[in-house]
């Protein structure tokens, strides 16, 4: 089952591990070992200082250019390309960059649902954010928890944004099931599934990007493996010569 959270504004300086077993209790909705908590990377990006104002950022010639080619703020282009490993082009109103192993509009920046004239950038290491919540909220519960830090996403020739996940605590995020048998007794070769991208959709449904003030999802009963090892986002990447996308439209001819 998935609980949305409401919270009040999230600002630098709240104690969100405290906020979200205060919450849950005050929506009567009790954390317990086993429920992932699925959190917007935005809400993660804004408490630790991630937003921009974008009068104090100098485009270079470049940002400029692109700019006016798919109809952004230079200054917003500016960040995306600091931001981002590779650009690869865009079409109006977003560029497909590669940021941190994950091909995504303009590096997951953003500027909804934060003040006029700023935009707020993914937080600087995800993984490492999942982890530290984690601790807190298992420190102050005694309650074995996992973490998902979301953003939103597109895929390829769909209409609409899906969920993600960019860093994960407390559960293996992806299933192997190569080698097992399915219904018909065949040996499956290539499947894995990713757990946490798939309870990040649904969380996102709940999530919504507008007004909802529900930045946070409660999962419970999901079926995973739940783990206190330290999970690494290489766990969840997939080399770019394997992958279909990357390796058919971006590699080298």
């Amino acid at each position: 089952m998935l609980y949305p959270l409401r919270t009040k504004i999230l600002v630098q300086g709240d104690d969100l591990a405290t906020v979200i077993i205060e919450e849950a209790e005050k929506q009567n909705i009790p954390l317990e070992t086993g429920d992932i908590i699925v959190i917007s990377s935005k809400v993660v990006a804004r408490l630790e200082g991630r937003m921009v104002k974008l009068s104090e950022v100098k485009p270079s010639q470049e940002a400029y250019r692109i700019a006016k080619e798919v109809q952004l703020e230079p200054e917003f282009v500016e960040l995306v390309l600091k931001e981002s490993e590779i650009v690869f082009g865009g079409v109006y109103r977003a560029l497909l960059t590669l940021k941190d192993n994950i091909l995504q509009a303009n590096a997951g920046i953003d500027s909804s649902n934060i003040p006029q004239g700023y935009a707020v950038l993914l937080p600087k290491d995800p993984t490492k954010s999942a982890h530290t919540i984690k601790r807190q909220i298992q420190e102050k519960t005694g309650h074995k928890i996992g973490i998902i830090i979301a953003d939103s996403r597109t895929q390829p020739l769909r209409l609409g944004n899906t969920g993600l996940a960019i860093g994960v605590a407390g559960f293996k995020p992806v299933i192997d099931e190569r080698g097992k048998k399915d219904i018909y007794g065949k040996i499956l070769k290539i499947t894995r599934r990713a757990m946490a991208d798939n309870l990040a959709c649904a969380a996102e449904i709940l999530m919504g990007e507008g007004s909802e003030q529900t930045p946070i999802v409660i999962i419970k009963g999901a079926p995973v493996e739940m783990t206190e090892e330290y999970i690494e986002e290489s766990q969840m990447i997939i080399p770019k010569e394997e992958c279909m996308y990357f390796g058919v439209l971006f590699s080298k001819k």
